[in-house]
């Protein structure tokens, strides 16, 4: 007996050793290692805001018990563009115990760090934009903060859903030296980013096909591709004409571009660049 334990404990020692020179062998791939790095990052609790939310007294029983609870997250003197987080609750009941953080970023490379705008606002329609009647509710704290407290005591009016419902409008025309080589049955591609975001998934975005030019254009808040995103503020706007309707540009589309401010009413883009040309 006393053999075969010394032999199970030295069967156990090599298969150890063995292992730790497989792992040395074969070390983690870079993917593996910054999806093991975002998991940790994620679970930092330095890098989120929990806490509670619940209705002001005075208005809680004038409100409708069905509605989309939205969270959004800014870095604090940020008002316009895409969220850097943002979640979405239905079926809950108040008091509710939210939480926010890295795991809910938008964008790829943001940090959910330093002091930190959370607005909550319960939407009676299940849309990402502010209508009137909603109930919101903000407070400004540092990452990390726990027991934090929402109120929500505003009910949104007409004006401010207008004012954040901005649209931009104009005209899109070809240059005429690149008349002649327009696509036949291209779409026409509408993209917004906030001035000087070049990565990430746009502000908003449109696809339409069947046009002729010069063509009036919209594009604003009912084109948000995000929860919790404002369309407002400076804002790119480029437009390309697709050839194959893909979303991304290829040899051959014909593109422009325009830098304004959101609720500018007579914008212009001219399509003057034949992309691989």
């Amino acid at each position: 007996m006393k053999q075969l334990a010394i032999f199970s404990l030295f069967c156990g020692l090599f298969a150890l050793v063995a292992c730790d020179k497989e792992l040395k062998e074969h070390p983690i791939s870079p993917q593996v290692q910054q999806e093991m790095a975002a998991r940790e990052k994620a679970s930092d609790p330095t890098r989120s805001i929990s806490g509670t939310i619940e209705f002001e007294e005075s208005i809680a029983s004038k409100i409708p018990e069905n509605g989309t609870l939205f969270l959004i997250a800014r870095p604090e003197g940020v008002t316009g563009g895409p969220p850097m987080a943002a979640r979405k609750h239905s079926l809950i009941q108040f008091p509710f115990e939210f939480k926010i953080g890295q795991e809910n970023v938008m964008m790829e490379g943001n940090s959910f760090e330093g002091k930190i705008k959370i607005t909550a606002r319960w939407d009676l329609d299940g849309q990402p934009k502010a209508s009137p009647d909603d109930v919101e509710g903000s407070v400004i704290v540092p990452a990390g903060s726990t027991e934090v407290k929402i109120v929500l005591d505003h009910v949104i009016e007409v004006e401010k859903a207008s004012a954040e419902a901005k649209t931009v409008t104009g005209t899109i025309r070809i240059d005429p030296a690149l008349a002649n080589q327009m696509p036949q049955g291209a779409s026409l591609f509408l993209i917004a980013r906030s001035e000087g975001v070049q990565r990430g998934m746009p502000l908003a975005v449109k696809k339409l096909a069947g046009i002729t030019f010069p063509y009036a254009f919209s594009l604003g808040q009912a084109d948000v591709m995000l929860p919790g995103a404002v369309f407002d503020g400076p804002v790119t706007i480029f437009a390309r004409l697709d050839k194959d309707g893909d979303a991304a540009p290829a040899p051959g589309d014909i593109d422009g571009k325009i830098t304004t401010n959101a609720g500018d009413q007579n914008a212009e883009i001219v399509l003057n660049r034949l992309i691989g040309g």
